[in-house]
């Protein structure tokens, strides 16, 4: 009788382990590639002539994320005033989920864009300018900032993503293709191994540094025949 309680016992805590490992197994990836607090510096570039800075900062509390972009112009450029982004939501399913995104120039405020994310209802109500239009949110959709860091907990595999992006004035479905670098990005930040994720249309291209939990060290954007880059200078934080 005690034999058979013991071996009981032996099985019970067998299944429990198992169960605790696989438990860890599907908790893991979520917990270690989530970073608690982290702010990046960028050089802006147009035409390789640097114009400016931008500062993000991340913040991660239990399941609420918060990221925060401020971007200033250097020497003449300072006169057109700071432009901030800000994006808030939650990380759900090894993503982010956004609920709230603002984006406002300091000489402007008249034109502040902001877009509400109802995943119940799956309405997407923005203010644009001071009007009110609604779009259908669709699964996925990211903002302008969290499109930005979504990848640090859901890197991109395949050798295509679509997602669809909330720039504050409309809801736009975007096709990226993926590749891997085979030179090193170098950068002020350091030398990072990257992952290019390039949008169909050509114009913008994504620069993810797979050693850095994919975090965004660069990003290329091409419009009306300029090429604006945002290249790394620092990252601090955990």
């Amino acid at each position: 009788m005690l034999m058979g309680v013991m071996l009981f016992v032996s099985k019970q805590k067998r299944c429990v382990a198992s169960l605790l490992a696989t438990m860890a197994l599907l908790v893991s990836p979520v917990l270690s590639a989530a970073p608690k607090q982290l702010t990046l510096k960028y050089d802006l570039l147009q035409q390789g002539i640097t114009i400016g800075t931008i500062k993000d900062q991340l913040s991660v509390t239990g399941s609420r994320y918060q990221i925060a972009s401020l971007a200033e112009g250097k020497g003449i450029y300072k006169l057109m005033g700071e432009r901030t982004l800000s994006s808030q939501g939650q990380v759900v399913a090894n993503t982010l989920r956004p609920t709230r995104f603002e984006s406002r120039q300091s000489k402007h405020p008249d034109k502040a864009l902001i877009s509400e994310f109802d995943w119940a209802k799956k309405v997407l109500n923005m203010q644009i300018k001071g009007e009110q239009e609604t779009g259908a949110l669709v699964k996925g959709t990211q903002d302008l900032l969290s499109v930005m860091y979504c990848w640090m907990w859901q890197p991109p595999t395949a050798k295509q993503v679509n997602l669809s992006v909330v720039n504050g004035k409309k809801l736009a479905p975007h096709r990226f293709v993926v590749t891997e670098e085979t030179t090193p990005l170098q950068t002020e930040a350091g030398t990072f191994k990257v992952v290019k994720l390039t949008d169909a249309d050509g114009e913008k291209t994504l620069y993810l540094a797979k050693d850095k939990g994919y975090l965004p060290v660069k990003l290329v954007v091409q419009d009306d025949g300029k090429r604006m880059e945002q290249v790394i200078t620092s990252i601090t934080g955990e």
